[in-house]
């Protein structure tokens, strides 16, 4: 074949993808509100509800909700999608790989693969990160919070992490109208004796543990309560964000992450509310000084769960 046959063949193929640049500008991406992404990451079980606003936070400072944005970087990576994935470390561009074993398309492909993928269904796999499925994104970013907390991405370190936005409050409320998600639990007396039991809590005390636990959160593992100050309550002890720990990333007089208090194993919840009531005694509580000091506390004589 001669040279300038090559030449128009090449060319030829470079119009045909100019083309469908051009006439075939498909896109699988979607812009999702905060109440519809809020009911998507529910939905899918990214976290327990109490967390859902931070997730939704997140991926609004990071893409505006956008799940087909790519930000190219000056170290020769991208960051892809709603959650801002970078291919450095999470994603290879091109082909499975990185961390999360998941790929992040070429920039200069992005568009012919978003057609070509309406055309070939097989081709879908390239975009792991761009469509308004957000099983793959949910699935890394899951990785990526587990290894470092809301703390691994740059944004919500910068901008989020001491903030508590106005709409934040409004996506609690709309999550509040869903069917409940059993991702907590609530204790009876005697079950909250148990775990205070095998977590060297003297059972001299563990009334006032269990009337504290009632008073505040109502035995509810799952419990939080935003404050004005923009801080938060978690947990079964209600364990505040601004002194005992961090969101996002373990920090505080307990060196803690908040989301690990919002467990059904109250391990973490038991072991920082002990440090709280060393260092403040149970005063530190409000409702137990309205609730059980000085009252009769929770009959847990007959619980057969304490040795």
């Amino acid at each position: 074949m001669s040279a300038k046959r090559q030449n128009f063949r090449a060319a030829s193929t470079v119009g045909v993808i100019l083309a469908l640049f051009t006439l075939h500008s498909l896109s699988e991406g979607k812009v999702f509100e905060k109440c519809p992404l809020a009911r998507m990451l529910d939905k899918q079980k990214i976290s327990s509800r109490s967390l859902i606003s931070n997730w939704v936070c997140l991926a609004m400072a990071e893409s505006g909700g956008d799940t087909s944005k790519v930000t190219t970087l000056d170290n020769e990576s991208a960051n892809y999608g709603i959650f801002q994935i970078n291919s450095k470390t999470w994603c290879r561009e091109g082909r499975k790989g990185g961390r999360c074993n998941k790929n992040c398309p070429l920039n200069l492909t992005i568009n012919f693969l978003r057609t070509l993928s309406m055309v070939v269904p097989s081709r879908r796999d390239r975009l792991d990160f761009l469509t308004d499925d957000l099983n793959d994104d949910i699935e890394c970013a899951k990785q990526i919070y587990s290894d470092g907390g809301f703390g691994a991405w740059k944004g919500w370190r910068s901008t989020m992490a001491s903030k508590q936005l106005p709409w934040a409050i409004v996506v609690s409320l709309f999550l509040i109208s869903l069917p409940a998600v059993i991702d907590g639990k609530i204790y009876t007396k005697c079950e909250l004796a148990k775990q205070l039991t095998a977590n060297g809590i003297s059972r001299t005390y563990q009334g006032h543990w269990v009337c504290l636990a009632m008073a505040v959160s109502g035995l509810d593992t799952s419990k939080t309560t935003t404050l004005p100050n923009q801080t938060a309550n978690y947990g079964i002890f209600q364990i505040n964000s601004k002194e005992w720990c961090r969101v996002g990333y373990k920090g505080g007089k307990c060196n803690m992450k908040c989301e690990d208090l919002v467990t059904d194993n109250v391990t973490n919840a038991i072991k920082c509310s002990v440090m709280i009531q060393q260092s403040k005694g149970f005063n530190e509580w409000v409702m137990w000084q309205k609730k059980c000091k000085g009252k009769d506390l929770p009959d847990i004589t007959n619980c057969g769960a304490i040795g």
